[in-house]
């Protein structure tokens, strides 16, 4: 199973794939936790990008953005599912599709891109208010990366819950509340996931 958490930066998509990855191991699960930009050559160079140290084209960015996915499936995600891991990733497509369009990219051409990509089983969308965003992020006491502006996080945060309500009928995305307290947030997920995944090996609520 490939499971995957978005949002928008300060949104809480790290915390809650690691509580999700440490549950499904207590559970007795192998779990690959993960994230994008991946740890590889090209994700190292887009962290560099990220942090300002030199840029590129916003099209040119999303292309490298694809890349370093690419990458990552063949070498790390790809292999886990065949030897039956559960594969948690912080950030996908959907990363891809809402910050190239925040930074004047093409919908359409984006969409093309991404469409032969693995789709996740399901994607959890943390949804947070700007405000609440920015004032993690400023929490953090880190330098603010490239898209870490109340601009692009407000339409980043549009077009991810656009794309929650496209995949709501296909119930293989969820958007959550990702305001209230972590543990919360988590008991939502495990009830979500229930039916595909933890009924058939015990009981959640357990």
């Amino acid at each position: 199973m490939f499971f995957v958490f978005e949002g928008p930066d300060g949104a809480g998509t790290s915390t809650q794939a690691k509580l999700l990855s440490e549950t499904l191991q207590k559970k007795g699960f192998s779990v690959f936790h993960t994230h994008e930009p991946s740890g590889g050559i090209l994700g190292k160079e887009l962290r560099k990008i990220l942090q300002h140290s030199y840029s590129l084209s916003p099209s040119a960015l999303q292309l490298l953005f694809f890349a370093d996915r690419e990458e990552h499936l063949k070498n790390e995600i790809l292999p886990a599912l065949k030897n039956g891991k559960i594969v948690i990733c912080e950030r996908y497509i959907w990363s891809s599709l809402a910050y190239g369009v925040a930074s004047g990219v093409d919908a359409s051409w984006l969409e093309n891109i991404a469409e032969p990509f693995l789709k996740p089983h399901y994607t959890f969308f943390c949804d947070v208010p700007v405000e609440v965003s920015l004032q993690r992020i400023t929490n953090r006491g880190n330098p603010k990366e490239l898209f870490e502006t109340e601009k692009t996080l407000q339409n980043v945060r549009n077009y991810m819950t656009e794309l929650s309500e496209r995949c709501a009928f296909t119930k293989k995305a969820s958007l959550l509340d990702a305001t209230e307290p972590p543990e919360k947030i988590l008991g939502r997920i495990e009830m979500l996931l229930a039916p595909t995944l933890f009924a058939k090996h015990f009981n959640p609520l357990g």
